[in-house]
């Protein structure tokens, strides 16, 4: 009878239940990251605001220094500052894991923004070789560039005798790169 509970015990094992597999960790949370963080305004004129925006992943806070607006996790957020008051910013966005991502923008004011205004033609339509001239105003421009045709920096207007029908452009370029401009189109019949 011995040999038979000794045969017993060893094909069904000894100490009952099997043992337990080691325990998973749990999979790791990926750390905080700053998908994001620009000035879509760089540069910006004087008397306008700027705008910063931002994109966090994996965070459970965001800390904006100098705090001149409430930030919080977000895929895609924008606002505006007012560039007067502050120009060099540094996000920072916190993991509940405890990481940390941090970003810095600068914006830097410019003189005001160049502007074309009160655009005219001495007619929208004429026929081919007849002249035409096309007048602007401008204000806060260093340079100006204007055409095609003839262009007159004392006038600030084109003359031409086009052929076909035209599109004249004019731009007015400011100290820091900044422009604005305006079309007009002749048709010739």
């Amino acid at each position: 009878m011995r040999r038979i509970l000794v045969a017993v015990i060893l094909l069904t094992g000894c100490g009952g239940a099997p043992a337990p597999k080691p325990a998973e960790a749990p999979p790791a949370k990926p750390p905080v990251k700053l998908t994001q963080f620009y000035s879509s305004t760089p540069v910006v004129a004087r008397g306008q605001m700027g705008t910063l925006c931002y994109a966090a992943e994996n965070a459970s806070k965001l800390e904006l220094l100098p705090p001149v607006e409430e930030v919080w996790p977000s895929p895609s957020r924008c606002f505006q500052v007012d560039p007067t008051k502050h120009h060099a910013f540094t996000l920072t966005a916190y993991g509940s894991d405890g990481s940390r991502d941090s970003k810095s923008v600068d914006l830097r004011q410019a003189g005001p923004a160049p502007r074309v205004f009160d655009l005219w033609a001495s007619s929208l339509s004429i026929h081919p070789g007849e002249e035409v001239k096309v007048c602007f105003k401008v204000e806060n421009a260093q340079s100006i560039t204007a055409g095609p045709g003839n262009f007159s920096t004392e006038t600030n207007c084109i003359t031409d005798r086009p052929k076909k029908s035209t599109t004249y452009t004019l731009t007015a370029f400011g100290a820091d790169n900044q422009e604005d401009s305006g079309t007009i189109p002749v048709t010739v019949k």
